[in-house]
């Protein structure tokens, strides 16, 4: 039997855009000596044949994938033979696959009290009987949105619905969704010249806030000054909240600064955030937030893949930090 090839991190994703996402984390890799490999439709399914066969080791898995709800989707199937033989995941599918589920994930985040619009579940086989009574739209109010349990890129999504036809019509369009949600149409906040809607990265325990104007397109951080200024500081804790109930470690979120001035989470959590950048795709992610978030994910996997050699452990007591100091052939 051949010798088991081990890959300190690899990257697995079917968009072929995300190897511009990659190379900066390649190029990391490369400066440390951490051996990377990245995953695509050329490699799944021969990578997944040498993961079951012992002949391919897995130190940190990075799943950048949108479809843990289908269990043969091919990099879902790589991932769960991954987890089997103990990676270090980046995300866990099966945790992406529950959260993947914006009804479930809506009711999570009610119950730890993180706010989230007026919304109301619909099971599609209640679909046929389903009346909308007239306290459901005084809670909802008209237009309101509908939305997809299931599914990503806004297929399905209604915006300007008004009745139960647009309802049938959202379910019709998504029939991988066995739920639907109705929610409340929120009005974004003018501030200066932006609007109060933010596109917001948890990477890893780090919240990266960005200005994101869902019409005109316009991306770009948020500073420090604009915080203090416009008083946005509840992004922050909102999206410690989304990563509390969700236990995920990577994902983007939207939140809404409405007119009422209150903040609300409305898309939850999306597992593979795209990362196309601006300098390439005219309404990508700023730059530097596509490699300040490169560097996250490396310098966590970084201190899974290095961890027990001394230099890259940053929870070591003084007694184990003295023995590694003292062992021959570690280099700075």
């Amino acid at each position: 039997m051949p010798a088991t090839v081990k890959y300190d991190l690899v990257f697995a994703s079917p968009f072929g855009s995300y190897e511009f996402f990659a190379h900066p984390i390649r190029q990391l890799c490369g400066q440390m000596r951490i051996t990377f490999f990245f995953v695509n439709d050329a490699w799944v399914h021969e990578f997944t044949a040498k993961i079951r066969s012992g002949e391919v080791e897995v130190g940190v898995f990075l799943d950048m994938t949108t479809e843990h709800a289908v269990p043969d989707d091919p990099y879902t199937v790589l991932a769960r033979a991954v987890k089997k033989t103990g990676a270090y995941m980046i995300d866990d599918p099966d945790t992406t696959e529950a959260m993947s589920h914006k009804g479930h994930c809506h009711d999570a985040l009610v119950r730890h009290g993180v706010p989230v619009p007026e919304t109301i579940l619909v099971d599609r086989k209640d679909l046929d009987g389903f009346k909308l009574t007239d306290d459901m739209l005084r809670r909802l109010g008209v237009p309101f949105v509908v939305k997809p349990a299931r599914g990503y890129g806004g297929v399905g999504v209604i915006m300007d619905g008004r009745s139960e036809e647009d309802l049938r019509k959202s379910a019709e369009i998504s029939p991988g969704s066995e739920t639907l949600l109705l929610q409340r149409r929120l009005t974004m906040k003018d501030l200066d010249r932006h609007k109060g809607w933010f596109r917001m990265f948890h990477i890893c325990g780090t919240v990266i806030a960005c200005w994101w104007d869902p019409v005109s397109h316009d991306y770009h951080l948020v500073t420090p000054a604009q915080v203090e200024k416009h008083g946005l500081a509840p992004l922050h804790p909102i999206m410690k909240g989304i990563a509390r109930v969700s236990k995920m470690k990577k994902f983007s979120s939207e939140i809404c600064l409405d007119v009422d001035g209150s903040f609300y989470a409305v898309d939850y959590v999306n597992s593979a955030p795209d990362m196309n950048p601006k300098s390439f795709y005219e309404n990508g992610v700023p730059d530097e937030v596509v490699r300040y978030i490169a560097w996250l994910l490396f310098s966590q996997a970084l201190q899974k893949v290095k961890r027990g050699q001394g230099y890259f452990d940053l929870d070591l007591s003084e007694a184990d930090a003295a023995r590694l100091e003292a062992q021959p052939g570690i280099e700075p």
